[in-house]
C-alpha cells in the first residue's frame, strides 16, 4: 500500500463535507475572522476598561497572575498605576511587552 504524496491524492473522509477554497477565499475568510476576534477583544478588554489588575492582565496575556507578579518584580513589566499597593496595567503596556518593546 503506497502513501499518497499530493493533496489531491489524499483520501477524502467519508461523511464529511468537502470544501475547495482558493487563496482569495482563504484570505477573505482570515480577514473576517481577524476582524471578529479584534471586535471581541475590544469589547472585552477595550480602552474603556481603563486599568487591569494582575488577574485581568494575566487573562489578557494568557498566563498566570503569579507570572505577572514575577515580571513586575524583576521590572520587565512596569505598572501604569496603583490602587493602594495593587499594581494596575493598561492594555497598551501589555501589548508593548508582548511585542518586545517596553
Amino acid at each position: 500500500m503506497s502513501i499518497p504524496s499530493a493533496a489531491s491524492e489524499q483520501p477524502r473522509p467519508t461523511g464529511l463535507p468537502f470544501l475547495r477554497a482558493d487563496d482569495r477565499f482563504i484570505e477573505a475568510l482570515a480577514k473576517v475572522v481577524a476582524d471578529q476576534v479584534a471586535q471581541r477583544l475590544e469589547a472585552k478588554f477595550g480602552e474603556e476598561a481603563g486599568f487591569m489588575d494582575a488577574a485581568a492582565a494575566a487573562r489578557y496575556l494568557g498566563t498566570t497572575r503569579k507570572r505577572i507578579h514575577e515580571l513586575t518584580s524583576v521590572r520587565v513589566l512596569r505598572p501604569d498605576g496603583r490602587d493602594g499597593r495593587r499594581p494596575l496595567y493598561r492594555r497598551a503596556s501589555l501589548d508593548r511587552y508582548v511585542e518586545g518593546g517596553q
